[in-house]
C-alpha cells in the first residue's frame, strides 16, 4: 500500500474527554429509534395477526415490498441529508430526521390498510436516512482523535440496544389477541421520536460553525467540549488548525458533488463508498429483518420463541458492540474490517451448507430442520454472524467514511456512502424472502460470497486510527495547511 500515515506525528492529547461524551451520547440516542424500528418491524412481519391484515396470500412479496420501500426513501433521505447538513447544520438535521420519523410512526400506528402502512414506512425511511448520515457526521466533528472511533461507535451501540428493545417489545405484545399486538410497538416508536426533541440542546459542530463564519461560537464550543476555557492552549491549537484547513478548502471555490471524484478526493470517496456500502453487502439487513423467519425455518415454529431468540442474538450483538467501542481506538480499523468479513462469510457458508444438507418439508410445504444438531448449529452461526457484524462492519463502516473525507466534502460524501448503503440494502433485503421461498440455502451462499469480496478489499485500506481529521487530510493533500 503506497499510502501511509505513519510518518505523521500524533498529538499527545488528553486522556479524558468527559465533556465530549454527553453531547455524543445525546446525539447517538437517535440511533436507538433506528435500531428499534429494525427490531420492531422484523418481529411484526412474523406476527400472524399482522400477516392476516396486510400481507394476504402474497406474503413473501408484500414483506419484501414493505421493507424495500422504507430502504428506498432511506436512500433518498441519506442523499438529501448531505446538502441539509451543510445548510442547516448537523444537529438540526438530526432533529428533522426524528420529526419525519415520528410522522411515519404515526401512520404505522393508525394504519388500517396496506397503503397507510406503506406511507408510514416511506416516511420512516426518510427519517432513518437523515439520522444515519447526520449522527456519525456530528460525532466525527466533535470528537478528539484518540476517542473518535469510540464516539462514532456510540451510534451503532444505540442501534443495537434499540433493536433488542424492539424485539422484546414484540415478544410481549405478540400475546395480544387484537391489532394492538403490532400497533403497540409502532406507538412506542412514536413516543420515542417525540422524546428525542431534547437533541435541540446539543452544541453545534465547531467545524460547521467555522465553515459558516461563526468563529466565536466555534471557539466556545471547542472549549466546552474540552471542558475548559477558550484560553486553553489545546483549545486554541485545535481552533487554529480547523480554521486554517477551512480557509484552504474555501479558497477552492463553490462546493459541488463533482469534486468528490476529482483529484485527491477520488481515492477518499472510493474508500468511503467501499466501507460505507460494504456494510450492506454483508447481508446484515436481510438477516436482521428476517431473523424470526430464519429461526422458524430452523425449527423454532412458535412465533414468540423465534422472536425471543432473535432478541437474544441482538443482545449478544450489543455486548460485542460495546466491547468493540472500547477497543476500536486501540486495535485500528483495517484489522477489524478484515476479521469481521472473514467470520461473517464463514458463518453464511456454514448455514447455507446445513440448510442444503438437512432441510425437509412438512406436510404443508414449509421448510424445517428436524435434525436437532443442524437446527442448533444454524442458530449458533446466525448468532456468530450478527456478533461479528456488531464488532466490525456495524460500527466501523460509520467511523471510516467520516474520517477519510475532508471537511469540504464530508457531508456530501457521507450522504453518498450512507445513502447508497440503503440502496444496496434494498436489493439484499428484497431478495432474501425470495431466496427463502425458492432456493432455501442460496441466499446464505450469496452473502458468504459478498463477505469474501469484502475481505479481499480490506487489504487496500489505509489505517486512520489515532489521527485528527486535519492530519488525515494531509495524507491525501499534504499542502493543505501550508
Amino acid at each position: 500500500m503506497s499510502l501511509s500515515i505513519r510518518s505523521l506525528n500524533k498529538p499527545a492529547g488528553k486522556s479524558h474527554h468527559r465533556s465530549t461524551y454527553l453531547p455524543a451520547l445525546v446525539a447517538a440516542s437517535g440511533g436507538f429509534v433506528v435500531g428499534y424500528d429494525s427490531g420492531a418491524i422484523s418481529g411484526i412481519l412474523a406476527m400472524p395477526a399482522f400477516a392476516e391484515t396486510f400481507l394476504y396470500k402474497d406474503n413473501a412479496y408484500r414483506q419484501a415490498l414493505l421493507v424495500a420501500m422504507m430502504l428506498l426513501t432511506a436512500t433518498l433521505g441519506g442523499l438529501i441529508s448531505g446538502q441539509l447538513c451543510d445548510s442547516i447544520g448537523r444537529k438540526r438535521t438530526i432533529l428533522v430526521g426524528t420529526y419525519v420519523f415520528a410522522l411515519g410512526a404515526l401512520f404505522e400506528t393508525i394504519g388500517v390498510h396496506f397503503a397507510m402502512l406503506i406511507i408510514g414506512r416511506l416516511l420512516v425511511g426518510f427519517g432513518e436516512g437523515f439520522l444515519t448520515n447526520a449522527i456519525p457526521l456530528y460525532h466525527s466533528e466533535i470528537a478528539p482523535p484518540e476517542i473518535r472511533g469510540r464516539l462514532i461507535s456510540l451510534y451503532s451501540c444505540t442501534c443495537s440496544l434499540g433493536t433488542i428493545v424492539g424485539y422484546f417489545v414484540n415478544f410481549g405484545t405478540s400475546h395480544f389477541q387484537s391489532s394492538w399486538c403490532w400497533r403497540t410497538p409502532f406507538l412506542i416508536q412514536l413516543v420515542i421520536c417525540i422524546l428525542l426533541s431534547f437533541t435541540w440542546f446539543l452544541p453545534f459542530s465547531p467545524r460547521w460553525l467555522i465553515d459558516k463564519g461563526r468563529t466565536d461560537e466555534a471557539l466556545q464550543v471547542i472549549a466546552q467540549l474540552h471542558g475548559t476555557t477558550i484560553s486553553d492552549p489545546d483549545v486554541l491549537s485545535e481552533f487554529e488548525t480547523i480554521v486554517a484547513e477551512n480557509h484552504f478548502e474555501q479558497s477552492l471555490g463553490e462546493r459541488t458533488w463533482k469534486e468528490l471524484f476529482q483529484g485527491t478526493n477520488l481515492k477518499r470517496t472510493l474508500f468511503a463508498l467501499f466501507t460505507g456500502n460494504g456494510a450492506a453487502f454483508t447481508g446484515t439487513d436481510a438477516i436482521s429483518y428476517y431473523a424470526p423467519q430464519i429461526f422458524k425455518q430452523a425449527g423454532l415454529q412458535d412465533t414468540a420463541l423465534s422472536l425471543a431468540t432473535s432478541g437474544a442474538s441482538h443482545a449478544l450483538s450489543l455486548v460485542v458492540n460495546v466491547l468493540a467501542m472500547l477497543l476500536i481506538d486501540r486495535i485500528g480499523r483495517r484489522l477489524v474490517f478484515a476479521s469481521g468479513a472473514f467470520l461473517m462469510g464463514a458463518s453464511m457458508y456454514i448455514v447455507g451448507a446445513l440448510f442444503m444438507a438437512c432441510f425437509e418439508l412438512d406436510p404443508t410445504g414449509n421448510v424445517e430442520l428436524l435434525n436437532p444438531s443442524a437446527r442448533n448449529s444454524v442458530i449458533a452461526f446466525i448468532f456468530i454472524f450478527q456478533a461479528a457484524y456488531a464488532y466490525s462492519w456495524g460500527p466501523v463502516a460509520y467511523i471510516y467514511p467520516a474520517e477519510i473525507l475532508n471537511m469540504r466534502c464530508r457531508a456530501k460524501g457521507l450522504a453518498l456512502a450512507y445513502g447508497l448503503n440503503w440502496t444496496v440494502g434494498i436489493f439484499m433485503t428484497f431478495v432474501m424472502p425470495i431466496f427463502m421461498d425458492n432456493t432455501i440455502y442460496g441466499g446464505y451462499y450469496f452473502f458468504g460470497g459478498t463477505c469474501t469480496l469484502l475481505l479481499i478489499g480490506c487489504y487496500f485500506l489505509p489505517e486512520t486510527k489515532g489521527y485528527s481529521l486535519e492530519e488525515i487530510d494531509q495524507i491525501f493533500n499534504p499542502h493543505s495547511l501550508e
